[in-house]
């Protein structure tokens, strides 16, 4: 059913999580899932966990990584803990267990995208911008997600503050207007955000992620017209720059 959607709706990739679908450390379903998403003719983007860096165990983040190799996804989306009492020891710690979660993660080839949370030390792009700088490995990102209700400067600002440490992009379908395609009452906003995600200095022929992560109301009419309006800025921005985006 999850394919059969993803495919009428036109998307390139699927992110599996850990949230009803598949269980951390179950690789064989992992391999079954790699395989069935290949033959729909996609890849697998990422392997999403529910695991907290600084709060859960080490076992149950190997559980994670095994599962996202099995799937062959090139990335693990995850979490930080939450605040405690002391935001500079936090912060310390944060730092020290992401580096060494992405060396693990590293020698698999797989990167760690850490996602904003408002109850984390991760609760803002200024926070990530900081602590991503003090991190400074290859294979720790941060997943960015638009705050709720923020401006268009804001929003750009985020990105830029986070420019080059950016793994992928989750949004949900309500972020990216009202889903009219190239059309959107969104759609200019949404050009600029994809075009500094795509100018953050990595390889340019490396592809750039945008995960969506819900659909208002489960309408999967909705998802394809997420897909389409993505599709059409993607082009236009090829047609900007003459390169690949996306």
């Amino acid at each position: 059913m999850v394919l059969a959607t993803a495919v009428s709706a036109g998307v390139r990739g699927v992110e599996w999580t850990d949230d009803g679908f598949l269980a951390p450390g179950d690789v064989a379903a992992a391999q079954e899932a790699m395989v069935a998403t290949l033959r729909a003719g996609l890849c697998t983007v990422s392997f999403a966990t529910q695991y907290r860096a600084c709060l859960h165990d080490r076992t149950a983040f190997a559980l994670a990584l095994a599962t996202a190799h099995g799937l062959n996804a090139p990335t693990l989306r995850l979490w930080s803990a939450p605040r405690g009492g002391s935001p500079a020891c936090d912060a310390d710690a944060f730092v020290d267990e992401a580096r060494s979660l992405g060396d693990e993660a590293g020698g698999l080839g797989v990167t760690l995208c850490f996602g904003l949370a408002a109850d984390s030390v991760l609760d803002s792009c200024e926070a990530a911008s900081v602590l991503l700088a003090r991190i400074d490995h290859p294979f720790v990102k941060l997943a960015w997600s638009p705050e709720p209700n923020a401006s268009f400067d804001d929003s750009m600002e985020a990105i830029a503050s986070v420019a080059g440490r950016i793994g992928m992009f989750v949004v949900r379908s309500g972020d990216l207007g009202d889903h009219g395609g190239k059309t959107s009452d969104r759609a200019e906003e949404w050009l600029q955000y994809l075009d500094a995600y795509d100018e953050q200095g990595d390889n340019p022929d490396m592809a750039r992620h945008v995960v969506i992560r819900s659909i208002d109301g489960g309408n999967p009419a909705d998802l394809a017209s997420c897909v389409s309006s993505i599709d059409g800025w993607s082009a236009d921005l090829r047609r900007y720059h003459k390169r690949r985006v996306y």
